[in-house]
């Protein structure tokens, strides 16, 4: 359940109505509450609140809601703007972050519910009648709502313009990426008291194996290990999954193996079960999947390596922000891939990252597309030593070493300068030393 929540909330967040919505439904309760306050006369003695002829009260608002209706449509034609300058320069993956914007989000509400309050307060304005009636409550609101959305129009241009700033761009990429390495890997040991990480070559699972094709396809946006683990004890089996949060899966694609499956149900009943715990969906999130942000940084690098860019700086920030994630992910505990129930069975094993695939994530398509530059070797390269410095596991030291050798068989056959291969060589004689030496 909890994981549901996370995931519609999730889908929330990202929609552009929600905020503008629920600022449009308050405007009317708001429009309704202060006509009855009116209606009322609880507010007709105030001094300085004398506004009684319902011809220049309707005059008034219709010019508020003009004006705020004008200024929505500049406000949605600027976002469309720049909605169509992330896809274009920092990739379509960038749209979804963008339209997650709270600013924007507010603005646009802003204008609208602005516009709605009007229209509302005008419908309850009778415009025959003796001038008895004040309209002080929903007059002055209005005018109220006008000057706020005079400074929401100041705040949205200074939102966009630090919007689009492709250091702002990282900067929040790379938070929502260090929240998604706290969630999934914790300061604490692993938080789960009957958890542990364990050589798969060396678990005895039997040759009783079951296999469960996925429901449907598209990418895994989490996995419900608790429901795993309490359906494997009920049934007395062992669940071996093939997938993880981020992967793609067809619908013929074998997403777990069950050995020693139960005989009183069915295949069907049983692929129904696990895959009930699996949320497929067809666009990617960071909800359990850390390697989604990753991807955004390293394409917003590619398309600044690109000729048409030729922006090594960009690249530089992303690098940064790579490195910046992942040395988190290793100061942090190992992820365990076994869970046991409550008397000690093994239950549920799954498949999860390692360093070696955050490297191969991060750095693969920027060195692809920046190994001939000697600049950006020499970046990447200098990174890859302060990760070194932090290497403590075997495994994790292994990694960088073999990608170190990845990284100098590139620079053989694409840097040209012969100072900049020294240089580099240098460095990743630097990256093993420091690695040999932990």
């Amino acid at each position: 359940m909890k994981q549901r929540l996370q995931h519609i909330g999730e889908r929330l967040r990202a929609s552009f109505w929600l905020i503008p919505a629920v600022m449009v439904f308050a405007a009317i309760v708001l429009a309704q509450a202060l006509l009855y306050l009116d209606r009322s006369g609880v507010l007709s003695n105030l001094p300085g609140l004398s506004l009684r002829d319902p011809n220049s009260a309707r005059s008034l608002l219709s010019t508020i809601a003009a004006s705020t209706i004008t200024v929505a449509g500049t406000v949605f034609s600027i976002t469309t703007v720049a909605l169509s300058l992330a896809s274009s320069q920092f990739g379509p993956r960038l749209v979804r972050n963008f339209m997650r914007d709270r600013g924007t989000q507010f603005a646009m509400g802003m204008f609208l519910s602005t516009f709605v309050y009007a229209l509302m307060t005008i419908r309850g304005i009778d415009a025959l009648s003796d001038g008895g009636d004040s309209h002080v409550a929903g007059i002055h609101a209005a005018v109220l709502l006008a000057l706020i959305s005079i400074g929401t129009l100041i705040y949205f241009i200074h939102n966009v313009a630090q919007s689009i700033q492709v250091d702002n761009v990282t900067f929040n990429i790379n938070r929502e990426f260090s929240n998604a390495i706290d969630r999934h890997y914790p300061a604490a040991r692993h938080g789960h008291e009957n958890a542990e990480f364990c050589d798969l070559r060396q678990l005895a699972l039997g040759d009783n194996a079951l296999n469960v094709f996925s429901g449907g396809s598209g990418y895994i946006l989490s996995i419900d290990r608790n429901k795993l683990v309490a359906w494997a004890r009920e049934h007395g089996c062992c669940i071996l999954l093939d997938c993880h949060a981020g992967s793609y899966v067809h619908h013929w694609s074998r997403v777990a193996r069950i050995y020693q499956p139960p005989r009183t149900i069915d295949s069907a009943e049983i692929s129904t079960a696990i895959n009930q715990t699996i949320n497929i969906d067809r666009l990617p999130t960071a909800e359990q999947d850390i390697v989604f942000s990753i991807h955004q940084l390293a394409q917003i690098a590619v398309r600044a390596l690109s000729p048409g860019i030729n922006d090594p700086y960009t690249a530089y920030s992303c690098i940064d922000r790579l490195v910046d994630g992942i040395g988190k992910v290793l100061q942090r505990p190992q992820l365990p891939n076994c869970f046991h129930d409550d008397d000690g069975e093994l239950r549920l094993v799954t498949t999860v990252l390692d360093f070696d695939d955050l490297l191969r994530a991060a750095f693969d398509e920027i060195r692809e597309y920046g190994r001939s530059s000697g600049v950006v070797m020499h970046h990447l390269l200098n990174n890859l030593i302060e990760l070194a410095d932090i290497c403590s596991r075997r495994v994790d030291k292994r990694a960088l070493d073999n990608y170190s050798y990845r990284l100098e068989e590139d620079c053989d056959k694409f840097i040209k300068d012969r100072y900049d291969r020294e240089l580099i060589g240098k460095k990743i004689h630097c990256i093993r030393q420091r690695v040999a030496r932990r």
